[in-house]
């Protein structure tokens, strides 16, 4: 919209045209309405410059670019407990080196086990190893997981590990931490998996076992009583004076403790070790074993017998 204004004096100039006008031409009335005309059109160009100009339209705002959003790689951490109850399980699959493997005092050792995701839920980054109970032998508290593993995936996590100064067994215990701080082990009852050394600062020895061979007896012979005892005798045979430590391993995980045994010179030496197994036991193999654990851990064959009962 335009505004148009006109002064007092313009209004008076265009009514003595008009009345000039009306009265008649002549050489001085045309002169008059000249004049008049003249200054009609000046003023009317000078209301026009001096009228307050219309202000202009607003410039619109720039249109925002919408942020870059990333896309993420891995599912968002679960910082609260889900509600599969199947979420997180886990399974022992190995582990290195093994238990009462040997280590001279203050000796440096890396220790790995191999864990086995059985449950529902992804383990990421924020899910944690961490120390449990027992001699943390130089270990941190805790471990952030190296790699994300998917159900069904293993995993192998490594530590550093320094053994005591002082001569003897230790051992650490460590279980599975997840975002939510819901801890767990390994296996049907959620149990620590851990890492036991023997520490001996012995120097080697030049000799060694050269065999270990099982003879096993039952007793009754025959039949199917109540309750029948196998025993197993080994016989370890040596080429030289040799100091070692050994236990016995059985199939339903029943160990006999450490123990020690010394030859003076080359030669045979028998131990023995007893299972009794009752009527209406499972009719599957059953077995023993010496595994020595020091100064190396050999783990020898294994005497299997049949249980024939019902």
């Amino acid at each position: 919209m335009f505004e148009f204004r006109l002064h007092g004096k313009t209004v008076m100039l265009l009514c003595l045209v008009l009345l000039l006008t009306a009265c008649g031409p002549s050489a001085e009335n045309e002169s008059v309405i000249s004049t008049a005309v003249a200054q009609t059109v000046e003023a009317a160009q000078l209301a026009s410059s001096t009228s307050t100009p219309e202000p202009p339209l607003p410039t619109p705002p720039p249109t925002l670019t919408p942020a870059a959003v990333d896309t993420p790689t891995e599912g968002p951490t679960l910082t609260s407990a889900p509600s599969d109850p199947d979420c997180i399980h886990a399974m022992f699959v190995s582990e290195y080196p093994p238990d009462r493997t040997v280590f001279k005092p203050n000796e440096e050792f890396t220790k790995t086990w191999t864990i086995r995701n059985e449950g529902t839920c992804t383990w990421d980054y924020s899910y944690r190893l961490i120390f449990w109970s027992g001699d943390t032998m130089g270990a941190a508290t805790y471990y952030n997981l190296p790699e994300v593993v998917p159900p069904g995936d293993d995993i192998s996590i490594s530590i550093q590990l320094t053994a005591p100064a002082e001569e003897g067994f230790y051992t650490n215990y460590w279980r599975l931490q997840t975002p939510w701080n819901a801890v767990f082990g390994v296996g049907q009852y959620s149990q620590a998996f851990y890492a036991t050394i023997q520490v001996d600062k012995r120097p080697p020895q030049e000799a060694g076992i050269l065999s270990v061979t099982y003879d096993i007896v039952r007793d009754p012979p025959t039949g199917c009583p109540a309750n029948v005892l196998y025993t197993v005798y080994a016989t370890i045979t040596t080429n030289g004076a040799y100091d070692f430590n050994y236990f016995w391993q059985q199939k339903d995980g029943n160990e006999s403790g450490e123990k020690n045994m010394v030859f003076d010179a080359a030669g045979s030496k028998t131990i023995s070790r007893s299972w009794s197994v009752g009527r209406g036991d499972s009719p599957n193999d059953r077995w023993m074993q010496i595994i020595v654990t020091w100064p190396e851990r050999i783990e020898f064959d294994k005497a299997v017998f049949e249980n024939t009962c019902p």
